[in-house]
């Protein structure tokens, strides 16, 4: 089962998963990095993020909605510190064990969200992958725009959205999930005072925005 499909047991949404969904969707943080090795689209999203990414060398980042922290092991080598936040313990264990792993230091993992991200330190750069339009299909224009505004309220450079949207015609909700139209997603950015500096299609659904301020 790919990427796609299966990303949605992994929300970043307030209320957690019981143990008894758990078990029932059977979704572990292995398979999500299984199914992310094999998913050409999701690759070529992390690649462009990887490479266009405004990351400094002394810069702290935030990777809000981190999951298996393959993103936030990604960018270690690329700045001074990387924040990971979710709100799965699971996950978060996961993504610890894989830095010890990889003897990866400057890399720590916590829970936060995007409305309340958990950070004390100031942040140069947020990054957000794969999460972020689950606020969209969760609760509409508004969730997406508290999400938006959380991030913003850290008061960061450079925002970098490497995410599901629309990138075509407004389509029908359907029965898996609702994806932001594009324009809302760069229009909630510029009102928190952000501007567009790039824009990358992927697919009609999949691609990245960086803004900066």
């Amino acid at each position: 089962m790919i990427l796609e499909t299966l990303i949605h047991q992994h929300t970043l949404f307030t209320v957690r998963m019981t143990n008894t969904e758990r078990d029932y969707h059977g979704y572990t943080p292995m398979d999500y990095d299984a199914d992310s090795e094999t998913d050409e689209v999701y690759q070529m999203c992390l690649s462009y993020l990887l490479a266009h990414a405004p990351i400094e060398p002394d810069d702290v980042v935030l990777d809000i909605g981190t999951g298996t922290g393959i993103v936030a092991l990604e960018l270690a080598s690329k700045c001074d510190h990387v924040l990971g936040r979710d709100i799965y313990d699971e996950w978060l264990r996961y993504a610890r064990e894989k830095a010890e792993q990889r003897g990866i230091e400057n890399v720590s993992f916590g829970h936060g969200s995007f409305r309340d991200p958990n950070v004390d330190e100031p942040v140069d750069v947020v990054v957000a992958s794969y999460a972020l339009y689950m606020a969209y299909d969760e609760g509409g224009e508004d969730e997406l725009r508290g999400a938006i505004d959380g991030l913003a309220s850290l008061n960061s450079r450079c925002v970098v959205i490497a995410d599901k949207m629309s990138f075509g015609p407004v389509q029908s909700p359907s029965e898996y999930e609702t994806l932001p139209p594009m324009g809302t997603v760069a229009n909630l950015l510029v009102d928190a005072g952000f501007t567009l500096t790039d824009i990358e299609i992927i697919t009609a659904s999949v691609g990245v925005i960086i803004a900066t301020r």
